[in-house]
């Protein structure tokens, strides 16, 4: 159960560009949840603004992503979590579990989105928490054939990572301070990647989580970084490495 969830950490959570985090981390979904395509979506409906890749590539829905904006609060999986109140919203939702066939075949949602992708039935599960206006995460697409329990199981322990990695993703890179300073105090790679991710606020679990690492490696590294940086805390660590 946890090997692919591993896997799916360590393979993404070195990746700082948006568009090779989001493209990795699809095929690597799809592998996990095999179907017809995975598709990553934002949207901010206040914004306006709308991101939607399909992997596959599908760009008669990716080039007319507007139409969300007009139709997303029709789809039951986006209905279910602007509803959920609670922490149950960070749980991975089954489109099956929530309208009949009949019900779904109704929704312009179905009809717009849906349709295009070849797909009837999917999962999905959020990166950050939804409000009436907004929703960012992954839906994984079927058609004919629903995702199953066992499937649903494994959903639950892949959500959190990706939580985790869509924090630990963006597009800052260690400027030319860091790398300087980073070669002079002789830091490894190891090293620099969970100082950059306390940088981001990541706890030690979330750290060892995302690692597949023990919390106890976590600080071994961190005491060994403190020690070549001559400091004793994260907040002179991380500004001797940013400089300033």
């Amino acid at each position: 159960m946890m090997e692919p969830v591993a896997k799916l950490a360590s393979e993404l959570v070195g990746l700082s560009d948006r568009d090779e985090y989001l493209q990795a981390a699809s095929e690597l979904l799809l592998k996990i949840f095999p179907g017809e395509n995975v598709a990553w979506n934002a949207l901010d409906a206040q914004g306006p603004s709308v991101v939607v890749r399909v992997h596959p590539r599908n760009p008669v829905l990716e080039d007319s992503t507007g139409i969300l904006l007009e139709i997303w609060e029709d789809h039951p999986l986006v209905r279910s979590y602007v509803a959920d109140t609670d922490e149950g919203v960070w749980s991975p939702r089954r489109l099956s579990d929530l309208v009949t066939d009949q019900q779904l075949c109704r929704t312009r949602a179905y009809r717009e989105v849906l349709a295009p992708l070849e797909a009837d039935r999917e999962l999905s599960f959020l990166v950050s928490r939804p409000t009436r206006f907004s929703i960012r995460g992954w839906a994984m697409n079927r058609l004919g054939r629903d995702f199953t329990d066992d499937e649903m199981d494994l959903a639950r322990h892949v959500q959190p990572v990706l939580r985790l990695l869509d924090r630990a993703c963006s597009n800052e890179q260690p400027g030319q301070h860091w790398r300087e300073s980073a070669e002079e105090h002789d830091l490894t790679v190891r090293e620099q990647e969970i100082l950059q991710l306390l940088g981001k606020g990541f706890t030690g679990v979330a750290i060892g989580h995302l690692l597949g690492v023990s919390t106890r490696t976590v600080a071994k590294h961190v005491e060994h970084a403190y020690t070549k940086l001559g400091c004793t805390n994260r907040v002179d660590a991380l500004r001797r490495l940013r400089g300033g």
